[in-house]
Formats: structure tokens, sequence, C-alpha cells
């Protein structure tokens, strides 16, 4: 918008600037601009020729001028912040420290000692984070196989579809229908950074396809990304509507291992096994997807108090020699926390068939 500043010389600038603040004239909603050699101060008001005449003064060749200029955002830093003098101090120690923003909904876990603000925590939450139009509660953990967290909406607009961007990438997500977690970004990445041109990749488990389309932008290659979720399915056929991709990315419906032994023996250079909880149980479908030659599987899991990661890796490689596999670890690592004493690991494997 168009504001009237002071125009003034800069080594007159703060000079200026004090004689502004002290006659209630400065403007601290706009920001103080340069311009060659000159700063320009924005006014409360015009001044009038007596105002002007009594800053001269003191301060030669000031012009009042206007300057096409936006409000400084004055959106509070945090939540805390933001909830000063709403919420009782004693409070603020049980509001959330971090939540999951995924397009335009933030989905948020909250301490029982304020579930009853939950819609001023809500409200709060889209004035800090002001392109979130909608928040949702978390009412429980992952459950079944199609992996859906039960929500509660408590403030905005209530939509369950948006669109996230990843490393380029535009991914359809309906957080009510499928399971995304944005805290997986940099695995996403890491993993497609490995892909290289012209292999066959099967993601097992795929849900909206992060791996899948992240690994198609970048290369030529043809990634079958299978889930039991219709719904997670009918997201990525969106998502490959909204990116243009170098590689191949084919979406199918159905359980991993029917789809396998179907249509898939014996194709991939590469398997993806994104299903921390179950995924031992598919390990060998996963190593008869794989060229007759071998390759790689990134397996992931969860370690805990009594389960290590190199304990986890022990339990795998043990697992897939049983049928038919010499296995190499070639990179093992913690993604992040799973729940209370619980990790989600990834174990980098490389299979190569035993001689008969």
């Amino acid at each position: 918008m168009k504001k009237k500043c002071i125009q003034v010389e800069q080594h007159l600038g703060e000079q200026l600037r004090l004689m502004l603040v002290e006659h209630g004239h400065l403007d601290t909603d706009y920001p103080i601009t340069k311009d060659g050699t000159h700063l320009y101060f924005p006014l409360r008001h015009k001044l009038s020729s007596n105002e002007l005449a009594e800053l001269t003064q003191n301060l030669p060749n000031l012009k009042q001028v206007e300057k096409e200029l936006e409000p400084i955002s004055k959106k509070p830093a945090d939540l805390s912040t933001a909830l000063q003098g709403i919420l009782t101090d004693d409070l603020h120690q049980f509001l959330p420290h971090s939540l999951d923003i995924v397009g335009k909904i933030a989905i948020v876990e909250l301490n029982e000692k304020v579930v009853p603000f939950e819609r001023l925590i809500g409200d709060a939450i889209m004035v800090v984070n002001s392109h979130v139009s909608t928040v949702y509660a978390k009412e429980g953990g992952v459950e079944g196989v199609c992996r859906i967290r039960p929500l509660r909406l408590i403030a905005g607009e209530g939509q369950t579809q948006t669109i996230h961007t990843e490393y380029g990438v535009k991914l359809a997500i309906d957080v009510t229908q499928t399971y995304f977690s944005p805290r997986l970004g940099t695995e996403h990445d890491r993993v497609a950074s490995l892909v290289q041109p012209g292999e066959v990749v099967v993601d097992m488990f795929t849900g909206v396809g992060p791996f899948a389309l992240l690994a198609a932008k970048r290369q030529p290659v043809q990634v079958f990304a299978i889930d039991v979720n219709s719904h997670a399915i009918q997201c990525l056929q969106k998502s490959l509507e909204l990116n243009r991709l170098v590689g191949e990315v084919v979406p199918l419906v159905g359980d991993a291992r029917k789809i396998i032994q179907n249509q898939l023996l014996g194709k991939a250079n590469r398997v993806i096994m994104n299903l921390p909880n179950d995924a031992f149980s598919f390990l060998d479908a996963a190593a008869e997807a794989l060229h007759k030659n071998g390759g790689t599987i990134h397996y992931y899991g969860v370690v805990t108090e009594s389960v290590t990661i190199e304990s986890l890796g022990t339990i795998v490689t043990d697992e897939l020699a049983n049928v038919g596999y010499d296995t190499q670890i070639k990179d093992s690592r913690v993604i992040r926390p799973a729940a209370p004493h619980e990790d989600q690991v990834v174990l980098d494997l490389h299979l190569t068939p035993r001689k008969q």
C-alpha cells in the first residue's frame, strides 16, 4: 500500500528516527527502507507544514514522499507466545512442542490437561502457521492394515485432503484415509538419491507414494508402487497428474505378497519395505521380487530397549539366510522416535543368492 514517509540522507537517519519517535510520528507497523543513499521512515499520518518545518530546523533536505510498503508481520513466534494471556501460565508447560504440518493441515498431539482448550490451541496454531487452514488432534495411534490414525477436528475449515510438497514433489494426501508422515521427508530423499537410472523398484507398502514419486522424479526408473489401501493409491494416482516425472510409477492395489508372486517375481533391483511393525513377515516376498542375482532391500523396523539395531540386523539377516540369501548390511540408522522408548530404524541390505 502507499505509505507517507520521510526521506532523509542515510548518515542523518538515526537522528531523524529519534526525533520521529519523540514526537510520535514513526509508524512501527511498517519497515524503514533504503533506496540508494536515502532512508525512508514510515509515518503514522501525513505531517502538516508546521510539523515538517519543526523537523527541518535540525535536519536539512527532508522530503515527505509516498512509498509502496507492506506492514511488518506481527505473527507470534510460537504457540506459547500466541496463547500468552489467553491460557493461564500453569498450562503453558502442557502445550505441544511440535506438530506435523501436511500441506495446509496441522496434526497435533494434546496433553489431557489442555484438551478443554483445544479450540483456542487450534486457532493459535493457525495464527503462528499462517498457511494452515485446518487443525486436527490425534485421537490414537496408527491402526489397521491401512495404517490410519483417528483424528478429531479442533479448528479451521475441516478439510481432509491437501497437497503437500516434499523436495519438489507434490503429494496428494487425505489425512483421514491414508498414512503419511512429513517427518520421513529426509529418508524419502535419502533413498531416492540411491536409486540409479534404469532400475526397477518395488515399493511394497507405498502409502501415498513419496518414495516412488521422488525416485521417478529424478531418474528414468520404473517403480511398482503397492498398497492395500485403495484410498492411498487413489491419492498416488492424483499425484501422478500433478508431477512431471522422468521415470514411471505403476500404482497397484492389493496385498504386496500376492502381487509380487503374481506379477513381479525376479523383476526388481531394489525393494522398499516401509512397514516398520510388520515388514519382517514379508521378507521372503521382498527377496523373491529381486533379480536372480540379488539386489537391495531397504528394511524398516522398530528398535526398543531390548531389541537394538544390531540385534535387529542379526534377526533379519538370519531370516534371509533361511530363504537362501547371503546379506550384507550396507547401512543402518535411526530415523526418528516412534513411541516412548522406541525408534524407527532402517537397514540397507544387499542380498546375494546362495549358490546351490
